[in-house]
């Protein structure tokens, strides 16, 4: 089944613009080779954190909107936990109107 996702992402704010960038196509071709639609990329930029995580104190944050079979979504949790230069994710099922 296709749903929508919105999935949060916090990246190490040691990170260059560049890297920012080369690292975020690196998830949404992860979302095209599983057979899913990148909608949109928002970018919130370096924020401060709520509390210390790994040793930062601020990240940069990263909102990806896409649509993805339900049973692939694993994949994409699994490749947000063994990423080092992600400090934080989620994904979130965004309702459908009808």
């Amino acid at each position: 089944m296709i749903c929508k996702y919105e999935s949060m992402i916090i990246l190490a704010p040691s990170l260059s613009n560049e890297e920012l960038e080369k690292e975020n196509q690196k998830i949404l071709d992860l979302i095209e080779q599983l057979g899913g639609e990148h909608v949109k990329t928002e970018v919130w930029g370096k924020k401060a954190l709520a509390y210390e995580i790994n040793k930062f104190r601020e990240g940069y944050y990263l909102i990806n909107y896409f649509t993805l079979d339900t049973l692939k979504l694993t994949e994409i949790n699994r490749h947000y936990r063994i990423n080092e230069k992600i400090i934080r994710h989620n994904v979130v099922k965004l309702e459908i109107e009808e």
